[in-house]
């Protein structure tokens, strides 16, 4: 039991600080990142301290129920092909540079266009399109002689929020949701109102902090970006439309939410790749989506899964679960879930604090729906506080600095209230629904 302890502190910690001290390695001259290799490191270990009882620990891997890490992997693979799909036939540089044509050069309307764009393709993708979106408002930014920080401030911000609109848009909504038997419906009624409340809130916080910057006129002389197949694009939205559709109806057709993501990414895969061969067309709309998918989230999901595994063979986490029990309100133990699964995520990234608080919040015997409401909300704008809260958060850091864009840890830390005020709103939301 101390090996347990021991082995998933030290993983942890050190996951923690690989992304400001040694976030990449270089091997073969190809960089990868090395935050899953230190969780993988720590798994193993675990598991072989865990000989006697690692068939328990790996059985959750073959279990069929909705938690099942195997699923959720598939689920998120899936999601994010679709949405990269979509912008290797252009439609995302398309919509930007329409945008960047709108208000005559008055940055006030041209940001609110932006942030209703980037806020539409939130809520119909998921936050990972944070690596797609980025680039684009760079771009925009430079062409038309902008300060990019309102206009980069925002992309994170809204993706960040808006990723708690529904069960999909966030592979924490996914796992909490499902561990606790909450549906798409259910997770519609309650969430989705308080994720669009807050999308009201941000954008008036946003204008608050910016209005200067955003009075200035600019020259928007964006190049325009052409749809580059008219047909795979068609193809790539009936994807998008028939996966929402089916995703909200998931629990009336009995379909399970990773068959059906699974099912309408490999059409969007075999309809370009019979399409690219007939037509002898260009092959990067097949191979660029697959390319740049987030293979890493494999090991380090299932890492997770391992340690988190491991840890509930302790009584670690039922202590915890006693803690919060102590708690007599029921409004203010929603409120000390949803504030400490915050920290937490700060420390070991949201998808971690998941499986974790998960557990927790099962050990303790939860009855209390908005603590796990809570917890969800805060997988999500945990993210605002520090960009160690959430892997999109992290990849925004390094594209503005591949990008030759100053804002780093310190400048980012420096919007940390504007998320500390959309946490506590959205938690007093779910008391007050």
């Amino acid at each position: 039991m101390i090996a347990t302890y021991v082995i998933s502190a030290i993983t942890i910690v050190s996951m923690t600080l690989s992304f400001f001290l040694f976030p990449h390695v270089t091997i073969r001259g190809k960089k990868l990142d090395t935050y899953w290799m230190v969780t993988l490191a720590g798994a193993v270990l675990l598991l072989l301290t865990h000989i006697s009882t690692d068939s328990d620990i790996l059985h959750l891997f073959i279990e069929n129920n909705n938690t099942n890490p195997l699923k959720i992997i598939v689920l998120f693979l899936s999601l994010t092909f679709i949405s990269k799909f979509l912008d290797a036939v252009g439609l995302f540089g398309f919509l930007a540079t329409r945008v960047g044509r709108i208000g005559n050069g008055n940055q006030l309307v041209l940001f609110s266009v932006f942030y209703l764009l980037v806020s539409a393709l939130t809520i119909a993708t998921n936050n990972d399109i944070i690596i797609i979106v980025t680039p684009i408002i760079i771009y925009f930014a430079r062409a038309c002689k902008a300060n990019p920080i309102p206009y980069l401030v925002m992309v994170c911000f809204v993706l960040n929020t808006l990723s708690t609109t529904f069960l999909t848009t966030n592979v924490s909504n996914l796992y909490l949701g499902s561990f606790f038997g909450i549906t798409y419906f259910d997770y519609f009624q309650h969430l989705t109102p308080i994720s669009l409340l807050l999308m009201v809130l941000l954008y008036l916080l946003l204008i608050l902090v910016f209005h200067k910057q955003l009075l200035v006129r600019i020259n928007p002389e964006v190049e325009k970006e052409p749809i580059k197949d008219r047909f795979l694009l068609a193809i790539g939205l009936f994807a998008l439309a028939g996966t929402t559709l089916l995703l909200i109806l998931s629990n009336v057709i009995a379909i399970e939410m990773y068959l059906i993501t699974l099912a309408f990414a490999l059409f969007d895969l075999l309809v370009a790749i019979a399409y690219c061969f007939l037509k002898k067309k260009d092959k990067t709309y097949v191979t660029k989506p697959l390319k740049s998918l987030p293979y890493e989230f494999i090991p380090f999901l299932t890492s997770m899964f391992v340690i988190i595994s491991a840890l509930n063979e302790t009584p670690l986490l039922s202590q915890i679960g006693a803690l919060f029990n102590q708690i007599e309100s029921p409004a203010m133990q929603t409120f000390a879930y949803g504030v400490t699964s915050a920290l937490s995520a700060n420390l070991v990234n949201n998808v971690p604090m998941s499986l974790l608080f998960g557990d927790i919040l099962n050990a303790a015997g939860t009855t209390n729906l908005d603590s796990v409401y809570a917890c969800i909300l805060a997988s999500n704008v945990c993210a605002l506080i520090t960009p160690c809260g959430a892997l999109s958060s992290l990849m925004f850091i390094r594209i503005c600095k591949e990008n030759d864009v100053p804002f780093g840890y310190g400048a980012y830390l420096k919007y940390a209230p504007l998320g500390i005020i959309l946490l506590l709103s959205g938690i007093g939301l779910i008391l007050a629904f």
